[in-house]
């Protein structure tokens, strides 16, 4: 455990100075789009994990890793942990974003928990996607993967505003906790952590196996 939580720190310290660039984008958002501040949680930490992996890849930092005295799964663990202190830092960004904009006039709204919650909820999702292809495709397929990666973010802004349109039972257990069929929910909820192994599972065996 004690490697694993050195491993995550490894990745704050490298990324600590990009956290100053998400200033000027929770200002941004605070003007222009301040009542859609619970997509926005999405951005910063998925930026900040893409950000630790290019700088990794760029400083051959896995070269370095495997040097140590760590099995190779253990990197990999750490790295899918590190995402639970990022979607944390996130979250708490985005509820000072959410009192500021109230102090500033810019919202009259109670804070959207569960929503917030939900756009949590997918920072380890998406990340299940990214991470198998930053171990495969290594240094060469990094901007491609960045380029894709970001996109498909871009694209799940434009989507998740219609989402309570096309799914009347997620608008409803937004506003009041009710839910229909807890099935759904269970089955949901099963998908969502299969997935999130899953792509631990073939991380760990592309690290294994590759030659570094």
């Amino acid at each position: 455990m004690s490697n694993s939580i050195a491993l995550i720190r490894k990745d704050f310290m490298i990324i600590r100075k990009f956290t100053l660039l998400l200033i000027p984008y929770f200002v941004l958002m605070i003007y222009s789009n301040a009542e859609s501040y619970t997509v926005f949680a999405l951005l910063p930490a998925l930026l900040l994990l893409i950000n630790a992996c290019t700088i990794d890849m760029q400083h051959n930092n896995q070269k370095f890793l495997a040097t140590l005295p760590v099995p190779r799964q253990r990197l990999v663990q750490a790295k899918y942990m590190t995402l639970l202190p990022l979607a944390l830092f996130s979250i708490v960004c985005t509820i000072g974003m959410y009192y500021v904009a109230v102090a500033l006039g810019k919202l009259d709204e109670p804070l959207h928990w569960k929503e917030l919650g939900l756009v949590t909820a997918l920072i380890p999702l998406l990340a299940s996607f990214y991470l198998p292809l930053y171990y495969w495709l290594g240094q060469k397929g990094m901007q491609i993967t960045n380029f894709i990666f970001l996109m498909v973010i871009m694209f799940i802004f434009t989507i998740f505003a219609s989402l309570n349109k096309e799914y009347p039972a997620l608008s409803q257990w937004i506003q009041n906790g009710k839910i229909e069929n807890m099935l759904l929910v269970v089955i949901g909820v099963l998908a969502y952590l299969i997935i999130i192994y899953a792509s631990y599972l073939i991380s760990s065996r592309i690290y294994m196996n590759k030659d570094i």
